[in-house]
């Protein structure tokens, strides 16, 4: 069902400052930059080799910090930057989704992200000792 581990998301609250930090002291690589319009977030993406064939880290920050509405936003106010979720890759969203459905867990059926993104879906913290999981499709 799970074929790997896609990216780790970091809320954050200074882009700019984040990314200086991620690249310069960490020595991770930027390969992709993009405002999510739906979710309400801008997004960089980072990884050691600087693309996505291997783990990545996305770092998110609200567009808009006071919109309390903003899921991420919500977070950064409650309890400030930090890990967010745990995005694994699965072959087919639907099916895998309905079987964690099947098993009882909550799961959250999220709309693209973009014209060029699949659907995806959201294990409930609750479900999962505390973490959200997001289940995507690499295309």
């Amino acid at each position: 069902m799970i074929n790997r581990i896609s990216h780790i998301g970091i809320v954050v609250k200074d882009m700019d400052a984040a990314v200086e930090k991620w690249t310069s002291v960490f020595g991770f690589k930027k390969y992709s930059e993009l405002e999510i319009a739906v979710e309400g977030i801008h997004s960089v993406f980072l990884s050691v080799c600087g693309t996505a064939d291997e783990m990545t880290i996305e770092l998110m920050e609200p567009l808009d910090k006071s919109d309390l509405s903003n899921a991420v936003a919500r977070r950064l106010a409650k309890a400030g930057e930090g890990f967010y979720h745990l995005a694994v890759e699965v072959g087919d969203i639907q099916a895998s989704g309905q079987s964690l459905a099947g098993r009882g867990l909550t799961i959250l059926q999220l709309p693209p992200t973009s014209d060029q993104h699949a659907p995806r879906w959201l294990v409930h913290p609750k479900d999962a000792n505390g973490v959200m999981i997001e289940g995507i499709v690499r295309r």
